[in-house]
Parts: structure tokens; C-alpha cells; sequence
């Protein structure tokens, strides 16, 4: 059972030739994991307390086979668990009735203003 699913079409620019994890004109790894935190952030957005927003914290990713320019990718987030501040998503990736990655990420729900002064006070130490 899919809890939330997004759509994305691969651009040129999301190849692994583009982005300089491959030589290919295929969807790079990179851009595959993108897709799948966005479609989880996307699947947050509408749950979450003004001033907060989630970050991504951990993926496992299986990439299991290649995808061409212009191909149709569906992220389904298949199951989503909460504890506390996190978010863990069991994800498959389809292109048609391709499966092409399965896997698992982990979001953290945090406030804007104390993270972003955590990043800038770890930045001046």
C-alpha cells in the first residue's frame, strides 16, 4: 500500500554523465536519491508546525536498474513509521512497471531558527 507517491520525468540534467557520477546519459544515483527526499519532505510539508521543517538524515538506497532521459519515475513512500522528531520511509522507485530502487529514509522534524544558528555557531568554532 503506497502512503504518498510523486511523479518526476529525468531531465539531461540529472544524468550520471551531468552530474559526474558516471559516464552515462542514465539517471545518476544522485539524482535518483534527490527525488525520493523531496517526495518525503513533500509528504511532510503539509503535517508540520509553522517554523519547523524536516531534514533528511539517513537513506539506504538500492538503485537496481537504469532509467533514459525523459523516463516517468514514481516514488512511493510504502511505509512510514514516527518517533518523536523522526520520520522513517520504506520507499520503492518505479519507472512504468520498472521497479528500479528500493529502500529506506529517515527525515528529522526540526525548528528553522535554532538549527540554522547550530550550523552557523558550528561553522565559527
Amino acid at each position: 500500500m503506497t502512503a504518498f507517491s510523486k511523479l518526476f520525468v529525468v531531465s539531461g540534467e540529472q544524468t550520471a554523465r551531468a552530474v559526474g557520477s558516471g559516464d552515462l546519459e542514465v539517471l545518476a544515483t544522485p539524482a535518483l536519491a534527490a527525488m525520493i527526499e523531496n517526495t518525503a519532505k513533500e509528504y511532510l510539508k503539509n503535517q508540520l508546525k509553522p517554523a519547523t521543517t524536516s531534514v533528511g538524515i539517513y537513506l539506504e538506497l538500492s538503485h537496481l536498474k537504469p532509467s533514459y532521459v525523459g523516463a516517468s519515475i514514481d516514488v512511493r513512500l510504502q511505509e512510514v513509521t514516527e518517533h518523536g522528531t523522526k520520520v522513517t520511509y520504506q520507499f520503492e522507485v518505479y519507472d512504468g512497471l520498472k521497479k528500479i530502487a528500493v529502500g529506506q529514509h529517515q527525515r528529522a522534524i526540526v525548528e528553522i531558527e535554532p538549527f540554522l544558528e547550530k550550523l552557523l555557531e558550528n561553522h565559527n568554532n
